[in-house]
């Protein structure tokens, strides 16, 4: 399934970028069981040096498996098992068992006595409490060539955090929040307009987040989901939201990062002090720029009230499903242009959708949704929408906001949708959700983004005139064959093929929630933006040090 660490896979000049530039130079690196791997002593002499926090890190499920089987400990795992807050406080943990357990069988029902290999989870982890603990680890890991990865809470749809035999340096445990009235970045000159922001360290998660700004009266631009981590690849692969038509992606309300460099200096990098390594993290995709320690956004006023509306429509025939799609990819470029952002699915019997505005009003609400309320008197069609209104974002999200697809093996292939595609081609969109049964198709987010800051980010053109992103998803059992899951991963690549039939070659995707085998992902991941994203990874990474699945300028990539 997996390209094996210990021989890792340079990048093929498959990309017009790479073509005209080279890959990067390779660098070996050393994994457990390699010969290259340090000594015990070395580690050990490491793991005093930053305090005794070097873990030996193993799958969540090891523990209900022989030799390090524990009666109590497994209970709980099993208690908690897709349980999105105990996942991202385990170290080898991730919320899609795939990334965990690769195809070790590391299964949590499984038979005591069963082997439990060591999946795809680091062999050692630095659980981080400060950043001289960070330092040490990129220091050592470029004195001994070791492969490292980055991992904070396991939110990782493309793989980037886990790596069989590597260091991980675990972010998780830096926390903290810092509200200011009035921000200056550093470096930022005298005439520069202070605003009001919040400063979060690495391992903040969003609902602790939302909790403390409805306390301060404020929103940050944020995830629907409780534990992603706010200050990680979230941001940094761009970051959709609730609040995107009227505040724009995550990335847009970066302020400034504090960093520590694949060279490992610690840096405070914004718009000011390095305009193109700042450009870079806005949207350059996560695990490949150094390890964020925190970072600072802008703030925005809470609204007076969340306007929401509620739709699901069930179908009895194929010809009533293929209306409905249809009749709702067009709409979404109303809903949309109206201010409202969402979410959506489709099953083989109905299509749910949620908007939501912050103080929308009954006039807004009842001119975007007309086209979506006639579909309750098409033949075959039953269902509605509803409005519901929430005096705050907290209370909305105490609600709505959750993690889905928990301890599971759900993957995606995805495509932004344009508003020419959705008027224009979403009879080739339905066609292609019905010729596909076995998929899970559906929107992992709806909107119309605020693309003021689009210069100064890295993310795709795309986004620029984007008003939806569309999915197409697959899972597997965690005993399911090789065989199997290999044909399903062939399956994605299959849909990002079609997906590219219809909304073009140079048409983007939203990094983190992509296919993990895209095939043409520099162009997908980035357009033409990567060739500037390439020149400046090698800048600020020059040993090649941070590499991942399908980053810029790597030499990992997991095939189906």
């Amino acid at each position: 399934m997996l390209s094996p660490v210990t021989s890792l896979l340079i990048l093929a000049a498959c990309s017009q970028a790479v073509a005209a530039h080279g890959p990067l130079p390779y660098r070996p690196r050393c994994a457990f069981g390699d010969p290259c791997w340090p000594s015990l002593k070395e580690w050990q002499s490491f793991n005093e040096s930053i305090s005794g926090r070097l873990i030996v890190s193993h799958p969540s499920a090891v523990i209900c498996h022989q030799p390090l089987y524990n009666p109590i400990l497994c209970k709980k795992a099993t208690e908690e098992w897709t349980n999105s807050f105990w996942r991202t406080d385990q170290v080898g943990a991730y919320s899609a068992i795939l990334w965990e357990d690769g195809n070790d069988q590391c299964d949590i029902n499984t038979p005591v006595n069963e082997p439990c290999g060591p999946g795809l989870v680091a062999h050692y982890s630095v659980a981080a409490e400060d950043t001289s603990d960070i330092q040490a680890a990129i220091h050592f890991a470029l004195r001994h060539d070791i492969y490292l990865v980055i991992k904070n809470t396991g939110h990782d749809h493309l793989g980037r955090s886990s790596g069989r035999g590597s260091l991980a340096i675990w972010t998780h445990r830096l926390k903290g929040r810092t509200w200011h009235d009035a921000f200056t970045p550093s470096g930022a000159p005298s005439c520069y307009s202070a605003v009001p922001a919040v400063t979060l360290r690495a391992g903040e998660q969003w609902l602790d987040v939302y909790r403390d700004a409805d306390m301060h009266n404020r929103i940050v631009v944020g995830g629907s989901a409780r534990t992603v981590g706010a200050a990680g690849g979230y941001l940094t692969g761009g970051g959709h939201s609730a609040w995107a038509h009227f505040y724009g992606l995550a990335a847009d309300n970066l302020l400034e990062v504090t960093i520590v460099t694949p060279t490992g200096e610690l840096k405070i990098i914004n718009e000011h002090t390095d305009p193109d390594y700042f450009w870079a993290i806005r949207g350059g995709g996560g695990s490949t720029w150094g390890v964020i320690t925190s970072v600072t956004y802008k703030t925005h006023p809470s609204p007076s009230h969340i306007q929401v509306g509620i739709s699901q429509f069930n179908t009895t025939t194929d010809t009533a499903r293929r209306t409905v799609i249809q009749q709702v990819l067009k709409s979404l470029v109303y809903i949309t242009d109206s201010g409202y952002t969402g979410y959506g699915s489709i099953t083989p019997n109905s299509l749910r959708l949620i908007f939501i505005q912050p103080n929308g009003t009954n006039a807004t609400y009842d001119s975007a949704f007309a086209s979506l309320q006639q579909l309750a008197n098409v033949t075959g069609v039953a269902g509605g929408i509803f409005q519901l209104v929430f005096p705050s974002w907290l209370e909305y999200g105490n609600v709505f906001l959750q993690d889905p697809n928990i301890a599971t093996n759900v993957q995606d292939a995805s495509r932004l949708l344009t508003k020419d595609i959705l008027l224009n081609k979403h009879d080739q969109l339905a066609d292609l959700v019905l010729q596909y049964p076995d998929l899970t198709p559906g929107f992992n987010f709806i909107g119309k983004v605020n693309s003021a800051e689009r210069d100064k980010t890295s993310v795709h053109d795309t986004w620029r005139n984007s008003h939806a992103l569309m999915t197409f998803g697959i899972d597997f059992v965690d005993n399911a064959t090789l065989a199997y899951k290999h044909e399903r991963k062939e399956r994605l690549v299959e849909i990002s093929s079609r997906m590219s039939d219809i909304v073009g070659p140079d048409s983007g995707t939203y990094v983190n929630e992509a296919n993990p085998y895209e095939p043409k992902w520099q162009t997908v991941f980035w357009g033409k933006n990567y060739v500037r994203l390439l020149k400046i990874k090698r800048r600020v990474d020059p040993a090649n040090l941070l590499v991942c699945n399908r980053c810029v300028g790597t030499d990992v990539i997991y095939e189906p």
